[in-house]
């Protein structure tokens, strides 16, 4: 995984498999905007990256208490300093780590790089392309 770009997704995931909101504020940028529920795709809805991160964490303990989210395969389309990410990710138990994977979900991301060169995820949707079925 010697991709920056990579390398952010996974750092992100782990903090919210940690639940460590400090650490996933250095993984998003100020104005990020992450889709907690498939109805809150509105772009009119201003939230601070607080806002973001804490959506995003309540999601995590309300539909996966018991889970860790990993990574499987990924693409990562890049254009300059802008990079859109479809990842697939698994929910595995916290009771068994070391379990097979079921049924996966495709992700979809857009990370830009900020003026200190740093890879930072400005778009965090989770439901992929799911969001379409509540369309």
């Amino acid at each position: 995984m010697n991709n920056p770009i990579s390398h952010v997704l996974q750092q992100l995931h782990d903090a919210v498999n940690r639940g460590d909101q400090d650490a996933l504020s250095q993984y998003y940028a100020t104005d990020a905007k992450v889709v907690a529920t498939p109805m809150s795709t509105d772009n009119h809805q201003h939230a601070s990256q607080r806002d973001c991160i804490d959506a995003l964490l309540k999601f995590q303990k309300k539909f996966m208490p018991e889970h860790f989210v990993t990574t499987g395969d990924e693409r990562v389309i890049q254009a300059g300093d802008v990079a859109l990410v479809v990842a697939k990710l698994y929910l595995v138990p916290k009771a068994t780590p070391n379990a097979l994977p079921c049924e996966g979900k495709r992700a979809v991301y857009v990370l830009q790089k900020d003026a200190s060169g740093e890879w930072r995820c400005i778009i965090d949707n989770f439901f992929g392309t799911d969001l379409l079925d509540f369309a």
